[in-house]
């Protein structure tokens, strides 16, 4: 039987940070203090005769009983999204403005300097992941989030690094195995830009030994190579069907990690039903999901 995932951000969770934009250069929300858990929020799962917990240690709890009190085909999970490090296409990109890069820079693969074909971390993209790595040190070891139970990632390289400077020190700090999942859903919008062009199977299994591709990863990259745009209604729809495959794994727990792009976090808060919202280089952000499976449309 075919089945069919609607999913639906829960509200109060998390700041709302498309209405923080304006705040921001750019309009590019950077990580909140707290990952933007709404701090002193209550909950139907509070233990009441403990006094002092922590937050996130409250929240995760929540998540928990939301997922014991739920409907079978209804399940809870906490999306952590982080927006990979300022890549070579990023500043080649600023570099040459808006109007040259669409036109004509972001088809060439470089020039005689840089490199921007499946475009890898500058200096300041890798400090960007340092950063964040740093601050996930101080999430889980002193908030108590809970650690990403899966980590998901693009295919694209800046993605892969991303992950591995942010998310490879935090799992071994805490003597957890560190074996992301690579996804061809994740991926950016397809826009034809070389940036967005990914490396082949074969690469990625040599240069990432610790990286799973998924059943059915193609060696060479067919995205995009038709010529088509995906437009942004399209895009949606792919985000849509990343997530139901992560709901259908069942073994990716209630806390997952998508290491992802601008266009993807995006378009995943909108599959979700929530507000777009634009993101600096080298941030994290979480969300609250309900996703519920209708089999043969019931």
């Amino acid at each position: 039987m075919a089945s069919q995932w609607t999913f639906t951000t829960v509200p109060d969770a998390f700041v709302e940070l498309a209405h923080l934009e304006p705040n921001y250069p750019e309009h590019k929300v950077t990580t909140q203090p707290h990952l933007g858990l709404i701090q002193g929020q209550k909950y139907p799962s509070d233990d009441l005769t403990t006094a002092g917990q922590r937050d996130w240690v409250r929240f995760a709890a929540y998540v928990k009983w939301l997922n014991e009190n739920a409907p079978g085909n209804v399940t809870y999970k906490v999306l952590y999204l982080t927006r990979h490090g300022f890549g070579y296409h990023n500043k080649k990109h600023a570099e040459v403005g808006t109007e040259e890069w669409d036109t004509r820079v972001s088809f060439l693969n470089g020039d005689d300097k840089e490199t921007w074909f499946d475009a890898h971390l500058t200096d300041v993209g890798i400090q960007q992941a340092l950063d964040l790595h740093t601050f996930w040190l101080d999430l889980v070891g002193n908030e108590g989030a809970p650690l990403p139970q899966t980590i998901y990632c693009s295919p694209l390289t800046r993605c892969l690094q991303t992950t591995d400077y942010v998310f490879k020190p935090l799992m071994k700090a805490h003597q957890q195995a560190f074996k992301p999942r690579v996804k061809e859903l994740l991926r950016e919008r397809m826009t034809l830009h070389t940036c967005d062009f990914r490396s082949p199977a074969s690469s990625i299994r040599e240069n990432w030994p610790e990286y799973t591709l998924e059943p059915g990863f193609v060696e060479v990259d067919t995205f995009g190579r038709d010529g088509h745009l995906e437009t942004d209604e399209e895009h949606v729809a792919r985000k849509q069907k990343a997530l139901a495959q992560i709901w259908e794994d069942g073994d990716c727990g209630e806390f997952v990690s998508l290491t992802v792009h601008s266009f993807a976090i995006s378009a995943i808060l909108l599959a979700c039903g929530g507000l777009a919202c634009k993101t600096r280089e080298g941030t994290s952000l979480a969300v609250l999901v309900r996703g519920e499976r209708k089999v043969n449309g019931v």
